[in-house]
């Protein structure tokens, strides 16, 4: 099982609306949530708020078969409780999803102890 993380710095003033959003995610929007699940293979959602020296960061880790692929169903979804968690995400985090398409673009720079 793979994981799609995301880490990112908390804007100032939303750290009550994370707590709202993740409330409504386990209470009204849960079934929606599971059902999203289901589709795109993620067996676990987990949101933490960290505080480090500098300031809150936000870190969003799915457990899932595909990561690239629950990032892309997300930020191109017509569904409406995809769409309504795509812009809610969005709003909170000041970036669009959808800029982070076709797939990542990284370079991995140091892995120890490497798998050779």
């Amino acid at each position: 099982m793979a994981q799609l993380q995301i880490v990112y710095p908390l804007r100032p003033g939303t750290q009550e609306q994370w707590r709202r959003l993740c409330q409504t995610l386990a209470g009204s929007r849960r079934d929606q949530l599971e059902a999203f699940c289901r589709q795109t293979s993620v067996t676990q959602v987990q949101f933490w708020l960290v505080q480090t020296r500098r300031g809150q960061v936000m870190l969003m880790t799915l457990d899932t078969g595909e990561p690239e692929q629950v990032l892309e169903d997300l930020a191109a979804s017509k569904q409406p409780f995809e769409r309504w968690l795509r812009e809610q995400v969005q709003g909170l985090l000041g970036w669009n999803l959808q800029d982070t398409l076709p797939g990542p673009q990284c370079d991995l720079i140091f892995d120890w102890p490497s798998n050779n």
